[in-house]
């Protein structure tokens, strides 16, 4: 099932070219490198459907989409455990 991101939650790239996530609520940031930020933007291309990314993100590396869906949802779920 797809949710999107919390609407206090802002992304920015940094000068480095990292993703960086802020939520407004908490007050905590994330600094995501290559393979977090990749995932965030499949993320949103694919309207935060983590099938839709993980097939984009598949085909770009010419890997199986079942073992990038698998690294999804566990990066989704992480942030998820620590915004509650």
């Amino acid at each position: 099932m797809a949710r999107r991101p919390d609407h206090e939650l802002t992304a920015s790239v940094r000068p480095d070219g990292y993703l960086e996530l802020f939520s407004r609520r908490t007050g905590k940031r994330h600094r995501c490198g290559p393979r977090g930020t990749t995932m965030w933007l499949a993320l949103q291309r694919g309207d935060w459907q983590p099938e839709s990314a993980a097939d984009e993100i598949a085909a770009r590396l010419g890997v199986d989409p079942d073992s990038i869906r698998c690294d999804i949802e566990a990066w989704v779920s992480h942030f998820r455990e620590v915004a509650e």
